[in-house]
């Protein structure tokens, strides 16, 4: 096809920088919220941070942002030597395609063989990401934390793959600077480590590896749990507590859901039905009927908590309450038994996405793309994923998030 061509990439993602410059222009607000955070909390933060830094840094959790300080203290420091605002956030703006060149590289990295330019057509996808265009046009600490972490990805697949221990120590290095911007991002250190003590084995390299970690970590635990500027138990529900947000009930079932949501354009129109059928247990039916039905029992998320994902949205949308959430759960439960392996690599990545989550409500725009760039270079499926590395998959993948941008401009110009 025409569009596959290596003389088109740069059209081709040309194009779609284009629409996000557009989109930067008109002040694009395609995620919903990423407008409303930054006027009525970032701005109000960059001001307060301009006038009184010290104080609004121990006072930081007074202002009702749950997003890390790091961000805000840069951009008033930049704002006090006047820098202006609209130059910051186009700076900000060009994180994304930086975001999308280092993706490619981790891909690429991890699948050598692979069609470069089907590659690349799959990481410019992110173009159209509602939840990133959001952030990257209305600066977000999530998007600065996420490029670090995509680059310790980089060095993690590069010492899996010879070895050397600097690559090791880049990636740990970088792996806690994205959770300064970031702070979901710090429970990967278990999947990290994992894969260190793998190489490493219980060695010198291995517990400098721990010291280093804890030395780094010591300035946030100090700022959140010695001065007490605990900003991560701001909460959106008045009435709830700290314990309400720890339900594994809830978490489990709106990530499996949410895994259900993005796996669709990996496995929609690539496999046969007789894959599934050749990977179905009857076994799996039943463990995912007990899984379900237990959590079921504690499963208390509502409507008010805000939040919820794309299926618990629609179920309350169109029938006023969660029984079609419920059956969309049911299905991801057996679906991911059905293509994931049952390995020690995903227990510890469903677990570490669960974790990553510990206030009460659960955003779509936290797993969007993370979850794209965890399945293309962390999980492991009962399939090759370089056999689906094709054409069929870039018209899957830009079809999903085409339509999931549509859908999300339609629901802003009905909230205007």
């Amino acid at each position: 096809m025409y569009l596959f061509k290596n003389s088109n990439k740069t059209l081709i993602s040309l194009t779609l920088y284009f629409t996000l410059l557009i989109g930067f222009y008109f002040g694009e607000n395609s995620s919903g919220g990423a407008y409303d955070d930054f006027i009525s909390l970032r701005i109000p933060l960059i001001e307060s941070f301009k006038n009184n830094f010290v104080d609004t840094f121990l006072n930081y959790d007074s202002f009702g942002d749950r997003h890390s300080p790091l961000l805000m203290m840069v951009i008033s420091v930049l704002s006090i030597v006047e820098i202006d605002l609209e130059l910051i956030r186009f700076i900000h703006l060009n994180l994304l395609p930086l975001l999308i060149i280092i993706t490619y590289k981790c891909i690429l990295l991890k699948l050598p063989n692979s069609d470069k330019n089907i590659i690349f057509l799959i990481c410019c996808v992110l173009f159209l990401s509602p939840s990133i265009r959001s952030i990257a046009i209305w600066p977000d600490s999530r998007l600065v934390g996420l490029l670090i972490f995509t680059c310790s990805i980089y060095f993690l697949l590069k010492f899996k793959k010879n070895h050397k221990y600097k690559y090791c120590i880049y990636s740990n290095l970088l792996l806690v600077f994205s959770s300064y911007f970031s702070p979901n991002y710090s429970i990967f250190f278990l999947y990290y480590f994992y894969n260190y003590f793998k190489i490493l084995k219980i060695s010198q390299k291995i517990f400098f590896i721990i010291f280093a970690n804890i030395i780094l970590s010591l300035p946030m635990l100090i700022y959140t749990i010695v001065l007490d500027v605990n900003f991560f138990s701001i909460k959106v529900v008045s009435h709830l507590s700290a314990i309400d947000g720890l339900n594994p009930s809830n978490k489990i079932f709106i990530i499996s859901s949410l895994i259900l949501f993005y796996i669709t354009p990996f496995i929609l129109f690539q496999f046969s039905y007789k894959f599934f059928l050749n990977n179905f247990k009857i076994t799996h039916l039943y463990l995912s009927l007990i899984i379900f039905l237990l959590l079921q029992y504690f499963f208390d998320y509502l409507p008010e908590y805000t939040g919820g994902g794309f299926f618990f949205k629609i179920s309350y949308f169109f029938f006023k309450n969660s029984y079609l959430f419920y059956i969309i759960t049911f299905i991801s439960f057996i679906l991911i038994m059905n293509i994931f392996k049952f390995n020690f690599n995903n227990i510890l990545l469903f677990f570490i996405l669960i974790a990553s989550n510990p206030q009460f409500s659960i955003y779509h725009k936290y797993f969007d793309p993370l979850l794209i760039i965890l399945f293309l270079l962390f999980f492991d499926f009962k399939f090759e994923i370089k056999k689906i590395i094709n054409k069929k998959l870039v018209i899957n993948i830009y079809s999903f998030y085409f339509i999931l941008l549509l859908i999300n401009f339609g629901r802003s110009f009905i909230q205007m």
